[in-house]
């Protein structure tokens, strides 16, 4: 793969970062929420051209170097936990103070603008103490937003009043670290022991389902917790999560006795995990080590399974020999915590205080 790698240092510590939503061309817009800082901020960023760019470089007009510029910035309270656009031009960010935001891009041909247009009350707290819990994920359905705390709590939301939760579910004792919807009516959230559970989000927790599913572990006597999860956009019963480990556990939601798949993957935890929307084919993830890696599913030999309907994903041991991995970012030394990818161009932030653009990844 002959990616283009470009880094620009921003400052900040990146926890999660995220393209605007365009449908007929690539995304030259993207955003990033900021972690550990004295103060956090969602910044708005816009690729331009390097006007410094060599005199070489700008004759070859497939080699224009493009540089992120900040657009706007908004300040939040706290850390960034997690951002999802609800549709292109809305924005949903939860964070570490237990609450939702909504806010608002206006992209414009000089200059874009975001600002606030809501705030959720608090959504997550502790029982006992009855102090705020961090949100620590959110996923989006349509207009319907779900957020996951250390509460062991979801909390369901519509997109159109974030002021009051349609659905509140107890789903667990224990902290909760990543959540996703699955379908408009079921989510699954998995908790800091690697326990899963699918939730019904049209009832309350005591009419809950007890379907539960436990992520697989290299030595059957530590936990190994979920740490990411991802659907396939075009087969959703198909679910894939990364771990603390590093390892990767894919599951067939139609059948939950064993995992249908189990992949080692990176030597330190997994922080992201996310297929590329328009080409399922390929998988991304990235870990604490400073890497992101692609997973590609070799079409020649998976060509076969989608024939019947199947996936490479869903093959056991054969996996290994279906899906091909390389490297995309290697050697960063310090955590990429999130990416996003569009077109033929990813985009990735992290602790490094950088944000990484790639070009020419498909």
């Amino acid at each position: 793969m002959s990616a283009n790698v470009s880094t620009h240092y921003i400052s900040e510590k990146v926890a999660r970062v995220r393209w605007l939503p365009e449908q007929l061309q690539q995304s030259e817009r993207f955003i990033t929420g900021s972690w550990d800082m004295e103060r956090n901020f969602v910044r708005l960023w816009k690729l331009q051209s390097n006007q410094y760019a060599t005199a070489n470089t700008a004759a070859a007009t497939d080699n224009v170097e493009l540089m992120p510029r900040c657009m706007d910035k908004v300040s939040v309270e706290d850390d960034v936990t997690g951002m999802e656009f609800v549709d292109k031009d809305t924005l949903a960010v939860t964070t570490a103070d237990g609450r939702l935001s909504l806010m608002n891009v206006q992209r414009a041909v000089e200059e874009d603008q975001i600002h606030f247009t809501a705030r959720s009350e608090q959504l997550h707290r502790f029982e006992r103490s009855q102090d705020p819990a961090p949100c620590t994920d959110i996923s989006v359905y349509g207009t319907d937003i779900a957020t996951a705390g250390e509460d062991g709590c979801v909390n369901i939301l519509s997109s159109s009043n974030i002021r009051q939760v349609k659905r509140h579910i107890e789903a667990d004792s224990l902290a909760l670290f990543a959540v996703s919807f699955i379908s408009q009516n079921q989510l699954v959230a998995a908790n800091r022991m690697g326990v899963i559970r699918m939730l019904d989000v049209r009832v309350a927790s005591e009419a809950q389902p007890k379907v539960n599913f436990m992520v697989a572990c290299k030595d059957d006597k530590n936990s190994n917790f979920v740490s990411s999860i991802t659907s396939h956009p075009m087969q959703q019963h198909i679910l894939l999560c990364g771990t603390e480990e590093g390892s990767i556990t894919v599951w067939d939601l139609r059948n939950l006795d064993y995992p249908a798949s189990y992949l080692n993957a990176h030597s330190s935890p997994i922080t992201d995990i996310g297929f590329h929307r328009k080409d399922p084919s390929k998988l991304f993830t990235a870990a604490e080590a400073g890497e992101v890696w692609m997973w590609s599913e070799n079409k020649a030999l998976t060509c076969d399974n989608q024939k019947d309907g199947s996936s490479a994903w869903l093959s056991g041991d054969r996996v290994k020999s279906l899906v091909g991995v390389e490297g995309v970012l290697t050697n960063i030394r310090k955590a990429i915590n999130s990416f996003d990818v569009h077109g033929t161009r990813l985009v990735c932030g992290g602790d490094s205080e950088a944000v990484y653009l790639i070009d020419d990844i498909v």
